[in-house]
């Protein structure tokens, strides 16, 4: 477990409970929070006695989001070693289980600040090369960021590694009837999704819950199948390697990996391009329409 001063070294003094809140769109990490701050800090210099200060201060500039990006992408790969490490050892315990819940979760957390912090550090970089017709090289870690490692050897390594991660997995799959669920981010009446899940295993005895993780009515299937000693498989989107699609081709890897069938809570696009592939796939989907409740808020 974290100690307090692991996590002001991870995160700052900043108060507890943020994690849970959604990140900033490619958009707004790149225009608002680099390309503003960038145009106020240069735009004012320029043309002024300062103006010799322009490009030191946009190395700087890009150079602080780096070695941050550089900094969460480490304390990433350690939880990812320290998770690996528990899957080896567990013992059934729930301390045991809650251990390796909060390492995934925080897996989870420090590798999408590390992506946002790549994609600012590498908007800064482009920003410091127009400004200044000087490439920009880091001081420390190097440009692998989506768009500066698109063609490179970082991104084929990154794909063998992603590779080696899935056969993996493969290995160590577990065996049953895989149900999807797709479903609202902001669904939040936990019993009618226990109730519709407890239907669907009475049906399928042998069932293995298939999820993206997703905020609403996803995550809350995963505690109604930890609850229920039901196994999970989790498909998590790859952000850094498909971005705004990632989310899609996890959908299409859920039926690769041969699902029975998918129950859809409420309607939201990712989990209607769901179930509509699953249903050109001859598959079953059952659709639960949201509350009426929920829907009037």
């Amino acid at each position: 477990m974290l100690t307090t001063y692991d996590e002001i070294e991870l995160f700052g003094l900043t108060e507890n409970g943020s994690d849970d809140l959604p990140l900033p769109n490619d958009d707004e990490l790149q225009g608002r929070a680099v390309g503003e701050a960038f145009e106020a800090l240069i735009g004012t210099l320029q043309g002024t006695g300062l103006g010799s200060e322009v490009e030191p201060l946009a190395y700087a500039f890009a150079t602080m989001l780096q070695r941050r990006a550089v900094a969460l992408d480490q304390a990433a790969d350690r939880q990812k070693v320290k998770a690996r490490s528990l899957i080896g050892s567990q013992d059934g315990s729930e301390i045991a289980e809650q251990e390796l819940d909060e390492t995934t979760r925080l897996f989870t957390i420090l590798q999408e600040k590390a992506d946002a912090l790549k994609l600012m550090a590498e908007e800064a970089a482009q920003l410091y090369e127009s400004e200044t017709g000087e490439h920009y090289t880091p001081v420390t870690g190097d440009r692998t960021t989506r768009r500066a490692m698109e063609t490179g050897a970082v991104f084929e390594a990154k794909k063998l590694l992603d590779a080696a991660d899935r056969a993996d997995a493969e290995r160590n799959k577990v065996t049953g009837t895989k149900i999807a669920v797709a479903g609202d981010a902001n669904w939040i009446d936990t019993a009618a999704i226990w109730r519709r899940l407890d239907v669907a295993r009475e049906r399928v005895p042998d069932m293995v819950l298939c999820h993206k993780g997703s905020r609403g009515a996803e995550r809350i299937a995963a505690a109604w199948a930890k609850s229920r000693k039901v196994p999970q498989v989790l498909f998590r989107p790859n952000w850094p390697a498909f971005n705004k699609a990632a989310p899609f081709r996890a959908n299409d890897e859920m039926l690769t990996a041969r699902i029975a069938g998918v129950i859809l809570f409420g309607g939201g696009g990712i989990g209607l391009n769901l179930a509509e592939k699953a249903e050109g796939k001859g598959l079953h989907v059952a659709r639960v329409p949201k509350p009426e409740a929920q829907r009037a808020a």
